[in-house]
């Protein structure tokens, strides 16, 4: 891995199934990707995208090729290895919240605290996503743009090297996208975070500081953004 590299990917391979019937989701996919920024893998549906993230985020396992993300190679790791690697090193922001609904959202990320050994204070992070007077409600009475970002604040607390989002904007307005987004960026800017964000709208590419482009299983352009938009600038 290169110095100052946070994803190191070389010649990595996706195949499901086999004989006539496998679908090769990712061909010869290699990547070098730095730490400290906000950015994001766009194309089609069915571009590997969404499956690349699982392999960075210790969720699935190359066919074959090499993926060492903050230092450790994943193919080498042990299912409690994994597991260890999801809890401490990776925060997963989905499209749909996961919440567990009985519980406030102050309750939703000390629950995720209380599996590390130094997390933030739970308290600090819903007041950095905007929920300081929110943090005592349930689920049921925030709106779903605020569940996103207590969604968000669970994976931050953690103090993960790497912050993972598949469409964390796929089922919010726009307005609400844009403020969600919002905090994701300054994630980036102000707790040193890097994130990585998938989706399909090319407009989010525009505010990421790099944009790896995918198209059919494999890396067809890596763009570098030197002045990202912000996240109000965006439209679509």
């Amino acid at each position: 891995m290169h110095d100052g590299s946070l994803i190191s990917l070389r010649r990595v391979e996706k195949v499901y199934g086999t004989g006539e019937v496998a679908v090769h989701a990712l061909q010869n996919v290699s990547l070098e990707l730095p730490s400290g920024e906000f950015m994001v893998f766009v194309g089609p549906s069915g571009s590997g995208k969404t499956t690349l993230l699982n392999i960075i985020g210790g969720l699935d396992q190359p066919t074959s090729g090499q993926a060492v993300v903050a230092g450790y190679d994943l193919g080498k790791l042990t299912d409690t290895g994994l597991t260890r690697y999801r809890r401490d090193t990776v925060g997963f922001v989905f499209q749909f919240f996961n919440l567990v609904p009985t519980l406030t959202a102050l309750e939703n990320v000390e629950l995720v605290a209380d599996l590390v050994s130094d997390p933030l204070d739970p308290r600090y992070v819903l007041e950095a996503v905007g929920l300081g007077e929110h943090m005592r409600r349930f689920p049921s009475a925030l709106s779903g743009g605020e569940q996103q970002r207590v969604a968000l604040a669970r994976a931050l607390v953690k103090r993960p090297a790497l912050v993972l989002a598949d469409e964390p904007t796929g089922s919010l307005d726009y307005e609400t996208g844009i403020r969600v987004l919002s905090v994701m960026r300054q994630v980036t800017r102000e707790l040193g975070h890097s994130v990585l964000l998938v989706t399909h709208n090319s407009e989010i590419t525009r505010m990421a500081d790099r944009v790896v482009h995918l198209r059919s299983g494999r890396v067809a352009e890596i763009e570098v953004n030197p002045e990202p938009a912000a996240p109000e600038e965006l439209r679509w």
